[in-house]
């Protein structure tokens, strides 16, 4: 008997991040981190297999966090060091054919003080511990007059 040829496809995942600060009256950047390659955590990784499976407790994302944190992510973390305030909700939507995007704005209004942001990250929920992907960024200091725009992208590709 012939032995088939199989082909094999790889998928690459693969998520970026921007984060910029804007001035609250002007809305003009002040700060922009380019885009950076982030780490999909194995908290993310486990995440889309089970959204793939339709799994009872699967999540999809829903939220977005800044941090402080400033060392390289781990794959096996599952919170932002030093969550700056609060949680906000993402806009998702899509680009081209196999892009997810998300958006998070965190207005000046969030911060009681000025204070330095290093990292942003992405939730399933509004709870420390459902880490999906996060990234740092040359650090800026945050005034209390400036707006943060964060602009997040899952690209899917294969090899």
């Amino acid at each position: 008997m012939k032995r088939e040829k199989v082909s094999e496809s790889k998928l690459i995942v693969r998520g970026f991040l921007r984060g910029q600060l804007v001035d609250g009256k002007t809305k003009k950047v002040v700060g922009d981190s380019g885009w950076k390659q982030n780490k999909i955590s194995n908290n993310g990784l486990a995440d889309l297999a089970l959204l793939l499976g339709a799994q009872a407790n699967s999540y999809v994302l829903g939220y977005a966090a800044l941090g402080t944190q400033t060392a390289a992510p781990d794959m096996t973390q599952t919170t932002i060091i030093g969550l700056v305030n609060t949680f906000r909700a993402i806009n998702l939507s899509t680009s081209g054919t196999c892009t997810l995007v998300c958006t998070a704005s965190f207005s000046s209004s969030d911060l009681t003080a000025s204070c330095v942001v290093g990292a942003a990250a992405l939730y399933k929920t509004n709870t420390a511990g459902s880490m999906f992907a996060n990234q740092t960024f040359t650090t800026s200091n945050w005034a209390s007059n400036q707006d943060f725009n964060l602009t997040y992208q899952i690209r899917f590709a294969t090899a």
